[in-house]
């Protein structure tokens, strides 16, 4: 299904500012699969890491009309652009108090509703469904924290879902931000 030339495998993408935009405005009307590999990619995966998680789909087309839409970019286009804003945005964080964290909006909370849902289906199969209805009650932040971890739990003791649990535990770490 994911066949990715061996020329590929190492190349590292990550979202451009519209990326991220777009994650959390969703005003491009993405597939669903389209944004869970915008999500997925994050300028530490490699393209061979990545077409193991996102299962489904074939990520070749995705990368190509992501990087089309001027969503995402290959590092190797941009290593030295990127490293200067890295450095200072490590510095100002480090520099600067915490702020007391904002609370998710309801655009976030239901990208990382959606991600865990799919993932969730994709990856534990028949035994997703009582996981599922509850996830898709949750309306509140609150709510969360409980669904991650029951979700995070099954998804490490599945068979499918132990490979990929860090992962997309990661890309909801980063919805969280």
């Amino acid at each position: 299904m994911n066949s990715i030339p061996s020329s590929m495998i190492k190349i590292i993408y990550r979202k451009t500012s519209a990326g991220e935009r777009e994650i959390i405005a969703r005003q491009m009307g993405l597939s669903a699969k389209l944004r869970r590999a915008l999500i997925l990619i994050d300028g530490v995966k490699t393209v061979g890491l990545l077409s193991g998680l996102v299962l489904g789909m074939e990520l070749l087309p995705a990368i190509n009309e992501l990087e089309s839409l001027g969503l995402i970019q290959s590092q190797q286009n941009n290593q030295l652009q990127q490293a200067k804003p890295l450095i200072t945005s490590l510095v100002l964080e480090a520099a600067s108090p915490q702020p007391v964290k904002p609370s998710l909006d309801a655009e976030r909370l239901n990208a990382i509703k959606d991600l865990m849902i799919a993932s969730s289906e994709t990856l534990l199969g028949i035994f997703s469904k009582t996981l599922v209805e509850k996830i898709k009650v949750i309306e509140r932040e609150e709510q969360l924290g409980n669904a991650i971890s029951q979700w995070n739990i099954s998804m490490r003791e599945s068979k499918k879902g132990q490979q990929h649990a860090e992962q997309y535990l990661e890309a909801i770490r980063t919805l969280m931000k």
